[in-house]
């Protein structure tokens, strides 16, 4: 029975700004209590989290808190928060410059004076914040910032003016990396040199920065800047950091993203509008199977869940008392599709017809495993990305991979974290294909199809459409070498849908499944079939068809295979209702040359 929910406090998807939490009483995983470990780490610090993580309102936090503007705010803004219990000497004692380079256009032809716009706007809102304490003319300092040609310039007329009356000051800069890395993926390498290198716009800026903060007088007592890449920062210090990278720090692991507890206890307070139908242990299940894992320093305790993506599911759950039909965000699925201009790499081909650079078979390879090892850089220059253990680390950074543990040597084992990003890696796989002519499918015509695959059981017409359009593709052709390079293939296409997970290589009953592919029956109950599918390789012969004895072996070893792993007890209970069919694939080169279903007695 729904309860008076006039009170319940809002779920705040979308929201940055701090104060508007207040305001609008909006819900809040109090994460204050990491404001005294990022005072004890240092005064010039850097912290990068993959996009959508919460690192926007983490700096607002900080802002309020710091800022000497909000001192009269801090009971309002931070009561019944940890460092309200117990807050550091430093609360409400800097002049504080706040700046998101997101609000940068990226748009190559203009970007040098959309950034000078934006300083110069930053700069002269700040003086006329602190008109009083600076003992200012603002029209003069107005007039003085408006007329300046260059960024840089502009922030070393707001530093003297600083300078002159020795105020402290804290630089957050949030979105560092926001409009280069653009440029560095849409416009490429070189555009992306020009402003991080030389003489370039943004380098010179960071020079004002460093300089802010090592001059005998520096006016930059403090420094914040947070990113989702240290490609950026390499280029644009030549390897001089100007702060302490503390990303990979364990004491600070969970300064961004819910734990588990921190889910479970929004979920059980909203429980109370009388809108949630299932368990939270339920929901709970479903929402770590998509949103969980991620560890952030090899020695982190406990995983995270993605910030936005929890709220995303439970403001469309709460919307219509049901599991959201799409459970990746729209917005986040845009956001790292900017990844793909990293993977296809067009210098050696043509605009038609771009080729895929050597990043593309790792993606292929990480899907194959599962995992991959690596030792995780600090920096890397932009020129250096396509280095195996940079490009590894970039895919960390940005959140598509996450660290599952060390090896005896103490490298790095990164795994995929979650559903949410295997789609994204079987998207990037899809669209690599396409873009680079390689392979492609009519998707609503294999929406169609999957439909009558889940509904009707009718998996013939799906299977036998992508693998004709397999066999129909002959670029196709030299990379369907092996049996897990069709194992990869196929758990990407079953995988491109909404009505099924896909398990590739799963442990079942003593062995390993090829695919098992499980239906959301939670999201999707109309959904009457389940599948475990068995792929056997037969390496082609130039001029001699398989031979049907060598056929008909592999058949009845993927038979004995199936039935084995359709007893698993974890298999049976996540399909549920759902009647089961067992399905045998043999595949000659990119040619299907067998299919069959396992007669259900057998």
């Amino acid at each position: 029975m729904m309860t008076e929910t006039h009170d319940l406090k809002k779920i705040p998807y979308g929201i940055a700004d701090f104060n508007e939490f207040r305001v609008k009483n909006l819900y809040y995983v109090d994460k204050t209590r990491f404001i005294r470990d990022i005072e004890e780490k240092g005064s010039y610090l850097f912290l990068i989290r993959p996009r959508r993580f919460g690192k926007s309102l983490l700096l607002a936090i900080l802002e309020a808190y710091y800022d000497i503007f909000f001192k009269d705010r801090f009971d309002f803004l931070f009561s019944g928060t940890d460092i309200h219990q117990n807050p550091t000497k430093e609360k409400n004692s800097y002049m504080v410059l706040k700046l998101n380079f997101s609000s940068v256009s990226p748009d190559i032809s203009r970007v040098e004076e959309a950034f000078l716009h934006y300083i110069k706007k930053s700069a002269v809102r700040f003086l006329t914040k602190y008109a009083k304490l600076l003992d200012i003319d603002i029209k003069t300092a107005r007039e003085e910032i408006v007329s300046l040609k260059s960024p840089s310039n502009a922030m070393i007329t707001l530093l003297d003016y600083c300078k002159a009356k020795e105020q402290k000051l804290y630089v957050i800069i949030d979105e560092y990396d926001n409009f280069a890395n653009t440029i560095l993926s849409e416009s490429g390498e070189q555009a992306f040199v020009d402003i991080t290198h030389g003489s370039g716009f943004l380098r010179a800026f960071f020079n004002v920065i460093k300089a802010g903060t090592t001059d005998m007088d520096a006016p930059i007592s403090r420094l914040f800047m947070s990113g989702v890449s240290p490609v950026t920062m390499d280029d644009v210090t030549s390897g001089f950091n100007i702060a302490d990278n503390i990303s990979l720090d364990s004491d600070i692991n969970e300064i961004m993203g819910f734990t588990k507890p921190e889910v479970e206890t929004m979920i059980d307070y909203y429980r109370q509008t009388g809108k949630i139908l299932q368990s939270t242990p339920e929901l709970l299940e479903i929402m770590s199977q998509w949103y969980n894992h991620y560890r952030f320093s090899i020695y982190a305790e406990r995983e995270v869940f993605n910030t936005v993506h929890v709220l995303y599911f439970l403001k469309g759950y709460l919307k219509e008392s049901h599991i959201p039909g799409i459970l990746i965000d729209r917005n986040a699925r845009f956001d790292y599709q900017k990844l793909r201009h990293l993977i296809i790499i067009d210098k050696k081909g043509t605009p038609a017809a771009p080729l895929f650079n050597g990043n593309f078979s790792q993606l292929r390879q990480i899907l194959e495993t599962g995992q991959v090892i690596t030792n995780i850089q600090s920096g890397f220059p932009a020129e250096e990305l396509i280095k195996p253990g940079n490009f590894l680390s970039l895919l960390f950074y940005f959140g598509l991979l996450t660290i599952k543990g060390t090896t005896p040597t103490l490298q790095t084992v990164l795994s995929i974290p979650n559903e949410f990003v295997k789609r994204l890696f079987y998207d990037f796989i899809k669209d690599t294909y396409e873009d680079t002519k390689i392979f492609s499918l009519d998707m609503t015509a294999y929406s169609n199809l999957l439909e009558d695959f889940a509904i009707s059981g009718k998996w013939q017409p799906l299977i036998e459409f992508i693998a004709g359009r397999m066999e129909a593709s002959l670029s196709l052709r030299d990379l369907m070498t092996g049996e897990k390079a069709h194992q990869v293939f196929w758990n990407v296409y079953l995988g491109l849908g909404a009505l099924y997970i896909v398990y590739p290589e799963t442990e079942m009953n003593q062995g390993f499944a090829d695919l098992a592919i499980v239906p959301m029956l939670l999201q999707y109950p109309a959904i009457k079939f389940s599948y475990l599918v068995e792929l056997k390789y037969i390496k082609p012969s130039e001029n001699e068809p398989p031979d049907p004895r060598k056929i008909q072996e592999l058949k009845e070893e993927a038979e004995k295979q199936l039935n084995q792993y359709s007893l698993d007890e974890k298999f049976q209970k996540a399909i549920g209702g759902a009647t089961l069919k067992k399905l045998v694939l043999v595949f000659c080169g990119n040619r299907m040359v067998y299919h069959d279903e396992v007669p259900s007695n057998c």
